[in-house]
């Protein structure tokens, strides 16, 4: 490797600073570890994840669905539009942009009007 080179970055979630290296063992019946089983399946987590939320919390987190991500980046990219409409509102003055606020409330209330699949 050449020293004027530079280095290349890896790609991808840093690694974490803390090792989970130690472990516990639980006994349980079938049908309680198929009770937790079930109940980490709906959470969108894996056992252990769940597992540890649960003792550590006392509740679990569950994932978002892809449909409340997909909803979630609709927002943030509406938020970023706002933003740019708000720069362009202090620069050009308000009336320049009033039919595209407009019209990005109108997306917005749409997307925060559909119903939650429960």
């Amino acid at each position: 490797m050449n020293p004027t080179e530079p280095l290349k970055k890896k790609g991808g979630r840093p690694p974490s600073t803390q090792k989970r290296d130690q472990q516990m063992t639980v006994l349980l019946t079938k049908l309680e570890k198929l009770a937790i089983q079930k109940r980490a399946e709906k959470a969108g987590l894996n056992l252990s994840d769940y597992g540890r939320q649960i003792i550590l919390t006392g509740k679990a987190q569950a994932r978002l669905s892809p449909e409340e991500n997909a909803t979630l980046n609709q927002v943030a990219r509406l938020g970023s539009n706002l933003n740019q409409i708000a720069h362009k509102a202090h620069a050009d003055g308000i009336r320049s942009i009033a039919l595209e606020a407009h019209r990005l409330l109108q997306q917005l209330s749409q997307l925060l009007d559909k119903p939650a699949d429960v």
